[in-house]
């Protein structure tokens, strides 16, 4: 059972407990039609509420959750019950499942995380150019701050966006999302890879110009 526009990633330490996909959101015509017939009647229209980009990355990337979760399954993408906490987080509606699943998008780039008995968050996002201004704008914590400014200028774009994904993808797994204050999940700044919150890190293999980080839980439990 392939994935509509996904390829895996490259086996990591992690390849038996979590697996991921790449779903490339500027896919043609004929790979979001065949996209959008993997989805529900709900989840179609949701999808035409947004701007034709909007729908565009919500079919897509919903349809490679869907056959992800139906390759795991062993089922038809169009028959996995995906159900969706108050906070957006997606699960899998089967009462004592194993596995947890994530997604994130960015601009032509999209990431699917299922988790086998572990807890997963992902977050991808495209790093853009330093600014100060982030500085100011509360999500950091002092101790962030300070580890941003003491890398040379051209190390910060990127040293700050996986910052973000690093705390994003633990909100996600978490489950509260950005109900939470990002400021209080401090990440280490500069490194890829290390402890966030209880939660291990991981860097995602993305093209060149995005950065994508994963949260697993540290040692093997049921998805909540």
């Amino acid at each position: 059972m392939l994935l509509v526009t996904a390829t895996p990633v490259r086996p990591g330490p992690l390849d038996a407990d979590v697996a991921l996909w790449l779903v490339d959101l500027a896919a043609d015509d004929d790979a979001l039609t065949a996209a959008e017939a993997r989805l529900t009647p709900v989840e179609v229209a949701r999808a035409h509420r947004g701007t034709p980009a909007v729908h565009r990355r919500r079919v897509l990337l919903r349809a490679a959750l869907r056959s992800a979760l139906g390759s795991e399954l062993g089922i038809p993408p169009g028959q996995v019950p995906i159900g969706t906490s108050p906070a957006g987080r997606p699960h899998l509606a089967v009462r004592g499942s194993l596995l947890d699943v994530s997604c994130s998008a960015s601009g032509a780039v999209g990431v699917v995380a299922v988790g086998r008995g572990r807890r997963v968050g992902v977050d991808v996002e495209l790093v853009a150019p330093w600014s100060s201004d982030v500085l100011d704008e509360g999500w950091l914590s002092p101790g962030e701050r300070r580890a941003l400014t003491g890398l040379p200028v051209t190390a910060r774009p990127l040293a700050v966006t996986r910052c973000w994904t690093q705390k994003e993808a633990v909100l996600k797994a978490t489950g509260t999302g950005l109900r939470a204050d990002p400021a209080t999940v401090v990440t280490p700044v500069g490194r890829a890879t290390g402890a966030v919150a209880g939660w291990e890190i991981r860097d995602v293999q993305v093209p060149d110009g995005w950065v994508a980080s994963l949260a697993v839980t540290p040692e093997e439990e049921t998805p909540r």
